[in-house]
């Protein structure tokens, strides 16, 4: 599990650096707040959330994931399709739950008020979307 943990942080930090050489480069207005200042928040924003989520939910979502495979459970087991396809369908069943997911947040009031702080960014970059609550994350994670 560690190896796994790893590799997503370095392919997250990645795309990540490459973004935000991709904004420097060319970007497409100029901000109304300093990058630095702006960056601490939403990082740091990002960071508390990642903590909170391995701290308070990770094990859970492994140990979930382990006992379904280990027992047979879950449609794509009963679908007894191949890895590929499996993958391919777990990935449109989980953007499909995300698009859903932010849909409610916008429509109902109490995940509103969680939901507002991605976008009280006052500007629009990379870091933006990674910009979210912590309530909204914990939900998020429970959710899918």
């Amino acid at each position: 599990m560690h190896a796994e943990s790893l590799l997503r942080l370095a392919a997250f930090a990645a795309v990540l650096a490459a973004m935000a050489l991709w904004e420097r480069a060319r970007p497409r207005r100029a901000l109304s707040r300093p990058r630095a200042e702006r960056w601490r928040v939403n990082l740091g924003l990002t960071l508390l959330d990642m903590a909170l989520v391995r701290l308070l939910l990770g094990a859970a979502a492994v140990s979930a994931a382990s006992a379904a495979r280990a027992r047979g459970w879950g449609l794509l087991n009963l679908w007894g399709a191949g890895t590929v396809p499996a993958v391919i369908a777990t990935l449109l069943v989980l953007d499909l739950a995300v698009y859903l997911q932010h849909v409610i947040s916008h429509a109902l009031p109490v995940f509103w008020r969680f939901h507002r702080v991605h976008h009280t960014d006052l500007d629009f970059d990379v870091t933006t979307g990674l910009r979210f609550h912590p309530v909204e994350i914990l939900a998020s994670m429970v959710y899918k």
